[in-house]
């Protein structure tokens, strides 16, 4: 049973939603294989076992990719996400072209579905070059618009750690007037992460756009021990002076970080690379 909605309004002319959409009922990752039912976030597996993993040293981007609206979605992808070892979309759209691409990658990947409209599903998208060992969705419906917004928590194993890397893909939702909403879905991400000894990325749209929404942030980042990776020069998108697309780290060695302009999205992508740390016995 799915929940059909007309879109009216000039507001939502913005998000590119004319017409009519459907919002699952359940939670659905879509994937290579299919449309799977999602996983429970709160039964994670304890140790990250898979066939393969992400080397020592990986690259990864983060980018908005505002549904694939500009011309040059795809050379944008090629350029700045093709040779990445992970990537993590927001307004990702399962078109046509979209999925090409991914099989033209052999990537491995998996979207949250947070609604469809004409066929096509709309949400975060994780993508990689190697299998997941976990992955389960949040979708935290906007309180104003009800338009879902989602994320995606992911496990990779990863060479030289035994616990792997918890990967953690947000788009937070974006029209409240206050705060509850917001803190409860990133609450609600981030709890894996308390849980998790190894390497953690956390990453996304945060659209903090607000002294709130940032302070709050930055108390839960710091309270998790996650550091920032800053670009110089910080390119990424603002609003109110504020960046909304952060990337967050633990227990790795940042190497590099930059944020490309390209007129291939109305974000511009953060692109860096992470090691492994030694272990010590």
């Amino acid at each position: 049973m799915k929940n059909s909605y007309r879109i009216l309004g000039t507001s939502l002319l913005t998000l590119g939603l004319v017409g009519c959409f459907e919002v699952p009922d359940q939670d659905h990752l879509v994937t290579a294989a299919g449309i799977v039912p999602g996983v429970d976030c709160q039964k994670p597996p304890l140790v990250a076992l898979a066939s393969t993993a992400l080397p020592r040293e990986f690259g990864i981007t983060v980018w908005n990719l505002y549904k694939g609206q500009r011309k040059n979605w795809r050379e944008g992808l090629n350029e700045y996400a093709k040779s990445q070892d992970l990537v993590l979309l927001q307004e990702s759209a399962t078109r046509p072209e979209m999925l090409q691409w991914l099989r033209a990658g052999d990537f491995q990947w998996q979207q949250l579905q947070a609604f469809t409209q004409g066929g096509v599903s709309f949400g975060v998208m994780t993508v990689a070059k190697t299998p997941q060992a976990f992955v389960c969705g949040v979708r935290s419906p906007e309180p104003l618009l009800r338009i879902p917004k989602s994320g995606l928590v992911s496990l990779y194993p990863l060479q030289g750690d035994p616990d792997g890397v918890l990967v953690v893909n947000l788009h937070a939702v974006n029209f409240e007037l206050g705060m509850a909403t917001f803190r409860e879905q990133l609450n609600d991400l981030t709890a894996l992460i308390h849980r998790h000894q190894g390497p953690v990325i956390l990453g996304g749209d945060f659209n903090t756009w607000s002294d709130k929404r940032e302070f709050w942030l930055n108390k839960l980042v710091g309270e998790l021990g996650l550091q920032e990776a800053i670009p110089v020069p910080d390119l990424r998108r603002t609003a109110f002076g504020r960046p909304l697309d952060p990337l967050y780290y633990r227990n790795l060695d940042l190497v590099e970080v930059s944020s490309p302009a390209t007129d291939a999205s109305d974000h511009n992508p953060i692109m860096a690379r992470f090691s492994a740390q030694a272990i010590t016995p």
